[in-house]
């Protein structure tokens, strides 16, 4: 198992990515604290901050997958996203969802 992580711009690309990611897993991500994450880039410039987007219960899925997000200090316009736990093809996926 691996970690797939990448920047992405805080703008319509994220929510394609936030899309694509609940349509792959089969999941559904808290719809709140992704619109936080658009907020907070819009209303807090200068703060690191950290989200746990997604953690699910060893058997749900595979091992336990967990989607973070991370917007470092004075660089409110990018998150880092970073996908815990992959197999190798879903590394593949991703990689070629973000390169496109």
């Amino acid at each position: 198992m691996t970690a797939f992580r990448t920047p992405v711009n805080i703008d319509s690309h994220l929510r394609d990515i936030f899309k694509e990611i609940e349509r792959y897993f089969g999941i559904t991500l808290d719809k709140n604290l992704i619109e936080n994450i658009f907020r907070e880039a819009e209303e807090d410039q200068v703060s690191e901050k950290e989200y746990l987007i997604f953690q699910s219960a060893k058997k749900l899925l595979r091992k336990q997958l967990t989607i973070r997000g991370t917007v470092e200090e004075y660089e409110p316009d990018t998150i880092w996203i970073e996908i815990q736990n992959l197999k190798e093809k879903d590394l593949r996926h991703f990689n070629e969802l973000v390169s496109a």
